[in-house]
């Protein structure tokens, strides 16, 4: 599916498995289609169907493929490096032009042992795969677990609002704030399935230190920075945080993509109407600039958009359109998604679908049905067609959207200031150990 020259375009995104919609992250509740989507029925786990669906939505257009890894056997998400790379390979191999993203790994029962055993980097560990080797050209560095920070920056500065964290004040917080080594059960207020948001015990200090350490391997590996925001603002304050800190220096390489997921949360609802959408991509738009240099753009940031929104909260935003082309018309989040990314001043590069935001479809009255990735790829393509926009699949054009030029470009200087090739820092060593 060739762009037409002129018109709009996005990169179509799956988010193929996700975390939350696991056997063993819901309890049943009697109803049968509302359980079977909530256990995760229709999501794939073996590496064989994953990768012949993975091809599949290539051929439809998608050129971003998200992926948590889940144990193929158990269903439940795993921190097994193996399983990142044994999807990675092929799909590298197979859809050549396909955008490879890992999602960090959250929680669930697997993921809680791996890290009671071997320490809180077992979460991101996949973000120090080389891509060759079987990583990926992004990972999100930034979930929901690393928020710890910002609620212990609230207890000791107040709320956080945007205005304040577009400000010279949010600065002073930045340079004083030093996170606490005290251990706490990690509770974060998000719409989720029974046990989707049981993070575990961790603190603050373990948060920054794995983030750091995160952001340094990519930069190592010279591949792409990427985090999704599933709190706002408070999302927000931490990627500013992250951007800004000397000793993290989030998008250094002069690219970020970060993720919206509307709906994932009270903080980050899925939005009334455009506006409400409107205005969160540009908060995370202002973020290609420093506070202390608001007109020098210091980084490229690209937006990806999902709608995570459960499916026992589907007939809720299954309300008629304020914008495009069906305005008036009722319509499920993830159609209304694909209408605000498609507006022409949308600031939107990634539309995301998938069976980690919305492992569901929507009939034309607003009742549930069984769905899978290549369905909700059928359905965005469709809304995004009847608003006149296109779906990108020039490599080329893609990789410079997404911000592989300002990567080099920020390679290309490193290289030249250590011509020996030696690391600019040596990698810390600090116990990252959580119970």
């Amino acid at each position: 599916m060739e762009a037409v020259k002129g018109e709009k375009t996005l990169v179509l995104g799956c988010a193929s498995t996700g975390a939350k919609f696991t056997p063993g992250n819901h309890r049943n509740t009697g109803d049968v289609l509302l359980d079977e989507i909530s256990t995760g029925a229709t999501i794939k786990s073996s590496p064989l169907a994953l990768i012949a669906e993975a091809e599949a939505l290539y051929g439809m257009g998608c050129r971003y493929y998200h992926y948590h890894a889940r144990n193929p056997r158990t269903r439940e998400q795993s921190t097994s490096n193996d399983i990142y790379q044994e999807i990675s390979r092929p799909l590298q191999r197979r859809c050549k032009d396909m955008l490879v993203s890992f999602g960090a790994s959250r929680n669930g029962p697997e993921v809680r042992e791996s890290i009671q055993r071997f320490g809180e980097w077992e979460r991101i560990s996949q973000s120090s795969l080389p891509l060759h080797l079987g990583g990926a050209h992004f990972v999100t560095l930034q979930a929901a677990v690393e928020l710890q920070l910002m609620c212990e920056a609230e207890r000791q500065y107040g709320d956080l609002p945007v205005d304040f964290i577009d400000s010279e004040g949010f600065s002073k917080v930045i340079a004083e704030y030093r996170p606490s080594d005290r251990l706490t059960t990690t509770d974060l207020e998000t719409y989720s399935t029974s046990n989707g948001a049981n993070y575990g015990r961790t603190s603050p200090l373990i948060q920054f230190e794995v983030y750091r350490n995160a952001v340094q391997a990519r930069q190592r590996l010279g591949l792409f920075h990427e985090v999704e925001w599933v709190q706002f603002p408070r999302s927000y304050a931490l990627t500013r945080y992250a951007v800004e800190h000397p000793e993290i220096r989030l998008g250094g390489s002069g690219q970020l993509n970060i993720t919206l997921l509307f709906g994932f949360s009270p903080r980050l609802p899925f939005p009334k109407n455009y506006a409400e959408f409107k205005s969160v991509v540009d908060a995370a738009k202002r973020l290609e600039y420093d506070l202390a240099e608001p007109g020098v753009k210091k980084r490229q940031v690209t937006v990806t958009v999902g709608a995570a929104v459960l499916p026992s909260q589907a007939g809720e935003y299954f309300v008629p359109l304020d914008v495009g082309a069906r305005r008036g018309q009722a319509a499920c989040a993830l159609s209304r998604l694909a209408t605000y990314a498609a507006q022409p001043d949308s600031g939107v590069d990634v539309l995301r679908f998938g069976m980690e935001d919305t492992p569901y479809s929507v009939d034309t009255h607003g009742g549930l049905r069984l769905a899978d990735n290549c369905d909700l790829a059928e359905l965005v393509i469709n809304e995004l067609a009847a608003n006149g926009v296109g779906v990108q699949t020039d490599h080329d054009v893609i990789f410079e959207r997404m911000g592989s030029n300002w990567v080099k470009q920020s390679l290309f200087f490193e290289q030249r200031q250590l011509p020996l090739g030696q690391p600019r820092n040596s990698f810390p060593s600090p116990s990252l150990q959580s119970v």
